[in-house]
């Protein structure tokens, strides 16, 4: 139970607090190792699989391999085995990758069901019912933790028995290589829904400028990040005398920034964004229902009118994702000080501007290069049976974190509310289009570097060598790069974007046709998230 327990917590502090991020399998299995008994295999359990899931994140929502959960199930099944902590932490290992893939085919499960709910609260949302809506955020808690905890709870309960290893075998292959397909396609709605948003026929020019960087030039996405700051700077200084965003007329949102909430308010607005922000993330809008949950006690004393309160949450249902830790609470901030200025269609607008180039530099700042540092030292130190290792990673995630996110909300509150007073001299738009041109360059970069798949069909061509005969097999995926690296997860993109766009298919049909084609061409082979190794 006490395992079952921990594994809850650590799906919890990976979407809502992030406290010591505890998603990650170094800190996962190290206090697994605590609870067994075996604070040492535990250390190298946890340290060995974080090496092995460096750099792996969620960007976009993508589906990775559930190394939380190996790392606490390894620990759980290897405590019980005979043999030097060596030798079970061997066998921990050789549990814990296995399950980490395979455990991985119910993640997207859990994440379907949240897209479910977040419907329920559409209605309640239409209600005006506060309660329904906070009730309908947290009960999304629930598939997300279950998906880890079932499996936990029954690794434990059987880890004599060795059950995990029974199932792992007993399930096909195909379709665990079909679900991790499907994972690795998943991410191409999340862009495809963004893309959507965005004026993409105004600026689909500058999606080269980040593929180019990234498929040629090889560029790390952070890399990317500062091109698209600079091009971002000389965009908006080369046309700072043209019209760059719909900015809401005078007559019909006049900026009043004259403070009306109090700083119980806004205590209580951060509080929410910070124990829950991304609990009830979903497949079709992702972040929305935690953004609109952690404003509506603003909106609620902004707005006495029911229709407008009504409005207010539900325009903050909209699609939304973005970095949780560097863009989210700035964008919070800013939202709140624009509501309160009465400039809600700026509050909106600037919501879509921000969020996709947000979720660029805080995802590569924070995840792509911090954690990486921050975790290879703590992995480094566990494996030599230190405990210095997961404490200071815990700390070095507690502390930064929690900082970083409360300075954003206060320093964007504060200018969001002298931003929307100059709103008139077009000082907001320029930053929102820089903002856009600063997400398109990135998009190009983040595009092909998370959807992942490549095609491992082959043909055979006849070529004369010497007057003979000599049929090879030619990998057509080689073939692709040549004429376009990284073209199949481009074409994936265009693909679902047609059909969320063009062909305004719900996002919920979207994912279904996403994640039936990713388990039978996965089953059937013909494709895979990466081309296997070549001996």
């Amino acid at each position: 139970m006490a395992l079952t327990l921990w594994a809850i917590y650590c799906t919890y502090d990976g979407l809502g607090p992030f406290l010591i991020y505890a998603q990650r399998p170094l800190i996962a299995g190290s206090v697994a190792g605590l609870i067994t008994g075996h604070p040492l295999l535990g250390l190298l359990i946890g340290a060995t699989l974080e090496l092995a899931a460096l750099g792996v994140y969620t960007y976009g929502g993508a589906t990775i391999p559930d190394y939380q959960t190996g790392a606490i199930v390894g620990t759980a099944l290897a405590a019980g085995a005979a043999g030097t902590p060596a030798a079970q932490a061997a066998i921990g290992i050789g549990v814990g990758l296995p399950a980490a893939i395979l455990l991985s085919a119910l993640d997207p499960v859990g994440k379907m069901v949240t897209t479910g709910l977040v419907h329920r609260a559409d209605g309640y949302a239409a209600d005006g019912n506060a309660r329904g809506l906070a009730m309908i955020h947290w009960v999304s808690l629930i598939p997300w933790v279950a998906v880890r905890a079932v499996p936990t709870f029954l690794a434990a309960l059987a880890a004599s028995g060795g059950l995990v290893k029974d199932i792992t075998a007993s399930i096909p292959a195909g379709f665990v290589q079909g679900m991790t397909l499907a994972g690795s396609l998943l991410p191409a709605v999340g862009f495809a829904l963004l893309l959507g948003m965005m004026e993409l026929s105004r600026y689909w020019y500058l999606l080269l400028i980040g593929f180019v960087g990234f498929a040629y030039l090889h560029l790390p996405v952070l890399g990317i990040a500062l091109i698209g700051v600079a091009v971002a700077m000389l965009f908006v200084t080369l046309k700072r005398d043209e019209p760059v965003l719909a900015v809401p007329e005078p007559a019909a949102e006049e900026s009043t920034v004259d403070p009306r909430l109090t700083k119980q308010d806004l205590r209580r607005v951060f509080r929410r964004y910070f124990w829950s922000s991304q609990i009830s993330w979903n497949y079709e809008r992702m972040q929305a229902l935690g953004f609109a949950y952690s404003m509506e006690p603003v909106l609620r004393r902004l707005y006495p009118e029911k229709a407008d309160y009504v409005a207010g949450l539900q325009r903050h249902l909209q699609f939304f994702n973005t970095s949780v830790l560097v863009g989210g609470p700035l964008i919070l901030g800013s939202s709140v000080a624009l509501e309160e200025a009465g400039t809600p269609k700026s509050a909106a607008s600037t919501k879509v501007a921000l969020m996709g180039p947000m979720a660029g530099i805080g995802d590569t700042v924070v995840f792509a290069l911090y954690n990486s540092i921050v975790f290879t030292m703590g992995a480094s130190w566990a494996l030599q049976g230190n405990w210095l290792g997961p404490a200071f990673a815990a700390v070095m995630v507690l502390v930064p974190y929690a900082l970083v996110r409360r300075w954003q909300f206060g320093f964007a509150y504060r200018e969001g509310k002298r931003l929307a007073g100059h709103l008139a001299a077009g000082s907001l738009a320029r930053v929102a289009q820089g903002a856009t041109v600063l997400g398109f360059v990135v998009l190009g970069g983040f595009i092909p570097s998370i959807v992942k798949v490549v095609t491992t069909l082959t043909y055979r061509q006849t070529t004369t060598v010497q007057g003979q005969p000599v049929t090879q097999s030619v990998a057509i995926q080689d073939r692709l790069d040549e004429l376009l690296p990284f073209l199949l997860p481009v074409l994936v993109t265009a693909g679902v974007y047609l059909l969320t766009v063009k062909a305004r298919l719900r996002p919920v049909w979207v994912i279904g046709i996403v994640v039936v084609a990713g388990v039978v061409l996965g089953w059937l082979g013909w494709f895979a998230p990466s081309a296997p190794a070549k001996s």
